[in-house]
């Protein structure tokens, strides 16, 4: 047993009878685990984890990339047939794409030129039911609906009028149409287009 007296803390002796004086080191050994003691009784257990670091913002996905605008043609720049190549390939895109706005050419009328029976019509070898560069863009500045004949077939659709796109465009598209597929109906300018928005719609034949 211990047993604390004015002069120190005392151990019994192994027999009981001789105590023995602790020394000061243990004295002082025993008073750090007290309080070591004390403190944990008084957190309550084990000190709490430490919190766990926030997770790392993702990254910031990469800006888009925007195309540069194509620069604008002037054909009063270019001879004969760098107008019909800068139309060309204007109009290719616009029948492909649809241009600033407008609907794809080839939804209805095919790649291939050869049209969807019985609702569109065909554009290959079509020289007749296109016309003048006039009418040809008034087809598309005004829209066609209603019953046609084209190629001594009948044909019952509604083609929207795109009147949105530029004159540009529009000269370009019927410049692709009279050009490809085996046609050779020559270009159509802008002044055509302009010429076509004044004009009445044309009416199915």
């Amino acid at each position: 047993m211990r047993r604390v007296t004015e002069s120190g803390i005392y151990a019994a002796a192994p027999d009981g009878t001789h105590p023995a004086r602790l020394s000061e080191n243990t004295m002082r050994l025993l008073v750090i685990a007290s309080l070591i003691a004390m403190g944990a009784a008084c957190s309550g257990g084990e000190p709490a984890p430490a919190p766990a670091p926030a997770p790392e913002a993702p990254p910031a996905p990469p800006a888009p990339v925007v195309a540069p605008a194509a620069a604008p043609v002037d054909l009063s720049t270019l001879d004969d047939a760098g107008k019909l190549a800068a139309l060309q390939k204007i109009g290719e895109a616009v029948y492909s794409t649809g241009g600033n706005g407008g609907i794809a050419c080839t939804t209805c009328h095919q790649p291939t030129g050869e049209g969807t029976p019985p609702a569109f019509p065909p554009l290959k070898g079509q020289k007749d039911w296109m016309g003048t560069c006039v009418h040809h863009a008034g087809l598309v500045v005004h829209g066609l609906t209603g019953e046609i004949e084209v190629g001594g077939v009948k044909y019952n659709g509604v083609m929207p009028a795109q009147g949105n796109l530029s004159d540009l465009e529009i000269a370009g598209v019927i410049t692709f149409e009279r050009t490809s597929w085996g046609n050779d109906f020559g270009p159509c300018f802008p002044e055509d287009v302009a010429k076509a928005r004044t004009e009445p719609a044309p009416k199915g034949k």
